[in-house]
C-alpha cells in the first residue's frame, strides 16, 4: 500500500507559500528583531552566539518537542560519549557501540543505521556537522568544550533547515562573553581512562575569544577498545558595532578507536570484555583527522530585522580497516547558509517571519582495499562521491491574540548524489541520483496560563539517502513521513513537566530487505512501503525535600521516559511486525541531594523493562536490564570542585545496542554490543 501525500497537505504549502508572501511586504517593523523581546530580557551580549537563558526562551516558544541541556548537567561526571549528554532528553535514544562510536536515534530515526548516524540535523554553533551526504559522526564533539545543547525534535528544526524524521542537534560552545575565566580539568578512572583538558574564554576590547584543548586516552572495558582522542574548539568574535559582529570558528580532531565488534548472546553472557575474533583478527579501527572552520556574521538593522549569513569548509581524512575491507576516505565539504528573522504585522496582529537557506558541497574520495591487519594490499573499489543539497526555508508565526501563537513553515530540498567510478576494472558503476520536495508544517503555541503551554502541530518530513544506502543497482527514492505532534510543557510550583505525543506515517523508510532467499546473509537497504512510529515522551523534575539533613539541604527529583513503537505497516514480507534497532521503553531517573556546605550526592538508574528485537523477523531479541549508578561532588571553593562518578555498580551484564539483520530464524548471532560494566571515575576541576 503507497501512501500518497493527502491533499491537505498540499493545500498547506501553498497556504504556507501565501502567508510567507504577505509577510514579506513592506510593513511597520516592531523596534527590535524576531523574538527581541527574549533576546533583551536575556541581554545578550554576543549577537552572533546566544546564551543558555536566551535558548531556553527561545525553544520554549516553539510549537513542538525541544529541549536545552546546560553543560553543568553531565559536566558533574565523566562526561565522553553523546549519550553522557542527552540521556536525560525524552525521545533521544543514544547507547555507546564502544566507547564514544555510538547509535543515535530520535523517535526512531536512522533505525537501520547501525553505523554512525542518519536522520538527524547535527549542528555545532549552528553549523552543520553532517557531510554533505547527511551521514555524520560526532566524535568530534567534546561536551567539555560546551556551553548548552539544543534538541529540536522533528520538524521542529525548520530554523536549521532540516525537515528530517529526527530533527536537529546543536551543540552550543560558550564565548569570551559567557565564559570570562580559565579552566583545567583532569579525570581518571578504570579501564584506564585519562583525560586532561584546559579552557579559557575572555573580552578584549571589541573582541571576544574562547578555547578549548583536551586529550583522552582510555584501554576500553573490552579487550581491543582503546582510544586516544585530541580535540580543539575555539572561536574569536569582533563585535564591530553594537548591530554587527562577525565570529570565526575552529574545530579540529585527532580520532582514534579499537573496534571490538558485536559477540553473540552466549558470548555476550559468558564474557563481556572478548573482542569479535574478527575484528580483532583484522584490525578493525575506526581513526579519522578532521578540521572545520566557519565564519558566522550577525546584522540587526536599524528597523530591527535580524540577519545571519556564514561559511564553512570541512577536511575529513577517514582510516578505517574491518573485517572485509579498508575503508580509506578523504572528505572535502563547502558550504553557506543564511537567514532573516524580522518581526512586523499581517492583517493588524503581530507577525514574525523567518526565511532562509543552506547550500552545500561535498566531494568524498571513497576507496576500499584489500588489507592484512591495516596493512593495505591492494585496491578493491575506487569512486568520487559527490553531494549536493540546497534547501530554501521560511516560516511565519502570526500572534492570533496574545496567548495563541499560529505557526507556519515550509521547506524546499533539493539533493542530488553523484558517484564516479574510478575502478573499471570490474565494469563502470557511475550514477547519479537526485530528489526533491516541499514539506510544510502547521501548529498552534497556546499560553494556557502564565507557566503551562498546549502546542501541536502537523508536518511533513524529507530525507534523501546516503551514500550509504546508494548503489549502481538500487535506486532508493527519499524517506517521507507525516507526523502530528501534541504536547504540553510547564513549570508550576517548581514542578516541571514536558510532554510530548506524536504519530508518523512513513512511507520509504530505509530497511533492510533480503536480495535471495537463497542465499540468508545476502540483504540490502531497500524502501519499506508503510510504517509506522508512535511515542509519548515525558519529562519530569522538581524538588522533594528540603533541609533534610541539614538547613537549606535540597533534595530534586527527575525522570525521562521514553516510549517509541515503530512498526511495519501490512508489508508483503513482514507484515506488522517491530523495526528493530532499540527498545520501546527507556527510562532515566535519578536524586540530586545538595547540602549548603558544598557536597552533592545523585543516585541514578537506567533501565529497559523489555528486550527488543535484533532482527526484522522478530526472531532474536535482547534482555532487560537494569543499571544503578552514583555521582558525588564536593566544591572547596568557587576555584575547586572533585567529583567521583561511579556507573553500573552492580556490573550487569547487558546489551547496550545491536546490529541488525534480517532474519535470525531464532539462532544466536553476533549483534549484541556489551554495554560497559562497573567503572569508577574521578575528576578534579580548578577555575581562575
Amino acid at each position: 500500500m503507497h501512501m500518497h501525500t493527502p491533499f491537505t497537505l498540499q493545500a498547506l504549502s501553498l497556504g504556507v507559500l501565501l502567508l510567507l508572501a504577505f509577510g514579506l511586504h513592506p510593513e511597520p517593523a516592531f523596534a527590535n528583531p524576531a523574538l527581541s523581546n527574549v533576546e533583551v530580557q536575556a541581554q545578550r551580549e554576543a549577537l552572533s552566539a546566544a546564551s543558555v537563558r536566551v535558548a531556553e526562551e527561545k525553544l520554549g516558544q516553539t510549537a513542538g518537542g525541544t529541549a536545552v541541556i546546560r553543560a553543568e548537567s553531565f559536566e558533574a561526571g565523566k562526561a565522553v560519549t553523546i549519550k553522557d549528554m542527552l540521556d536525560f532528553t525524552p525521545g533521544v535514544f543514544a547507547q555507546s557501540r564502544v566507547n564514544e562510536e555510538a547509535r543515535l536515534s530520535i523517535r526512531g530515526s536512522g533505525l537501520s543505521r547501525t553505523f554512525h548516524m542518519r536522520g538527524i540535523r547535527l549542528l555545532q554553533d549552528g553549523i552543520p556537522i553532517n557531510l554533505a551526504d547527511g551521514g555524520s559522526d560526532f566524535q568530534d564533539i567534546d561536551p567539555l568544550a560546551l556551553q548548552h545543547v539544543e534538541v529540536y525534535k522533528g520538524a521542529n528544526a525548520l530554523q536549521y533547515g532540516a525537515a528530517s524524521l529526527g530533527g536537529a542537534i546543536n551543540f552550543v560552545t560558550p564565548t569570551g562573553y559567557t565564559t570570562p575565566n580559565s579552566v583545567v580539568r583532569l579525570d581518571a578512572g578504570s579501564h584506564a581512562f585519562a583525560r586532561a583538558q584546559f579552557k579559557t574564554g575572555h573580552v578584549v576590547g571589541n573582541w571576544d575569544y574562547f578555547a578549548s584543548l583536551s586529550q583522552l586516552r582510555s584501554d576500553g572495558f573490552r579487550e581491543f577498545s582503546g582510544q586516544k582522542n585530541t580535540r580543539l574548539n575555539a572561536n574569536a568574535g569582533l563585535k564591530i558595532s553594537p548591530q554587527l559582529e562577525t565570529r570565526f570558528y575552529v574545530i579540529h580532531g585527532d580520532m582514534n578507536q579499537e573496534l571490538p565488534g558485536n559477540l553473540s548472546k552466549a558470548q555476550l553472557q559468558t564474557d563481556p570484555t572478548q573482542a569479535n575474533a574478527a575484528s580483532a583478527g583484522s584490525n578493525s579501527q575506526r581513526d579519522f583527522l578532521i578540521t572545520r572552520v566557519a565564519n558566522k556574521t550577525t546584522w540587526i538593522s536599524p528597523t530591527g530585522v535580524e540577519y545571519n549569513a556564514g561559511v564553512y569548509a570541512v577536511d575529513k581524512n577517514l582510516y578505517h580497516p574491518l573485517s572485509f575491507g579498508l575503508i580509506d576516505q578523504q572528505t572535502r565539504d563547502v558550504g553557506t547558509f543564511g537567514n532573516r528573522n524580522a518581526q512586523g504585522e499581517l492583517w493588524g496582529l503581530r507577525h514574525d517571519t523567518t526565511l532562509g537557506y543552506n547550500l552545500v558541497h561535498g566531494v568524498t574520495e571513497a576507496r576500499i582495499f584489500n588489507h592484512v591487519r591495516g596493512d593495505r594490499t591492494s585496491l578493491r573499489s575506487y569512486e568520487d562521491q559527490k553531494a549536493h543539497n540546497m534547501e530554501l526555508y521560511g516560516e511565519s508565526r502570526l500572534h492570533l491574540t496574545d496567548g495563541l501563537q499560529w505557526i507556519n513553515g515550509l521547506q524546499w530540498t533539493h539533493a542530488k548524489r553523484t558517484a564516479d567510478d574510478q575502478f573499471l576494472s570490474d565494469g563502470d558503476g557511475s550514477y547519479q541520483r537526485r530528489y526533491a520536495q516541499l514539506s510544510p508544517k502547521t501548529g498552534l503555541l497556546w499560553q494556557a496560563t502564565n507557566s503551562v503551554q498546549v502546542y501541536g502541530n502537523l508536518s511533513r518530513a524529507f530525507e534523501p539517502p546516503t551514500f550509504s544506502e546508494t548503489s549502481p543497482t538500487r535506486s532508493l527514492q527519499a524517506q517521507e513521513s507525516t507526523t502530528l505532534e501534541l504536547g504540553t510543557r510547564s513549570e508550576i510550583n517548581q514542578i516541571k513537566w514536558d510532554i510530548s505525543a506524536y504519530t508518523s506515517r512513513l512511507n520509504n523508510e530505509f530497511v533492510s530487505y533480503q536480495l535471495d532467499p537463497l542465499v540468508p546473509g545476502l540483504s540490502a537497504i531497500l524502501n519499506a512501503d508503510d510504517t509506522v512510529h508512535q511515542g509519548v515522551e515525558i519529562g519530569l523534575a522538581g524538588p522533594l525535600a528540603r533541609s533534610v539533613v541539614a538547613t537549606a539541604d535540597t533534595l530534586h527529583w527527575q525522570l525521562a521516559y521514553t516510549f517509541g513503537r515503530f512498526r511495519f505497516n501490512q508489508d508483503p514480507v513482514y507484515g506488522n511486525a517491530a523495526i528493530p534497532g532499540i527498545p520501546e521503553q527507556y527510562v532515566r531517573a535519578k536524586l540530586d541531594y545538595s547540602h549548603p556546605a558544598g557536597w552533592t550526592v545523585s543516585p541514578n538508574i537506567e533501565y529497559v523493562p523489555q528486550g527488543y528485537f535484533v532482527d526484522l523477523a522478530n526472531t532474536l531479541s535482547t534482555d532487560p536490564y537494569l543499571l544503578l549508578g552514583l555521582n558525588a561532588s564536593y566544591r572547596f571553593s568557587e576555584t575547586l570542585r572533585v567529583f567521583v562518578d561511579a556507573r553500573n555498580l552492580t556490573d550487569k551484564v547487558y546489551a547496550a545496542t545491536t546490529g541488525v539483520i534480517v532474519n535470525a530464524n531464532g539462532a544466536d548471532s553476533a549483534q549484541f554490543a556489551p554495554g560497559e560494566g562497573r567503572g569508577v571515575y574521578a575528576g578534579v576541576e580548578v577555575k581562575w
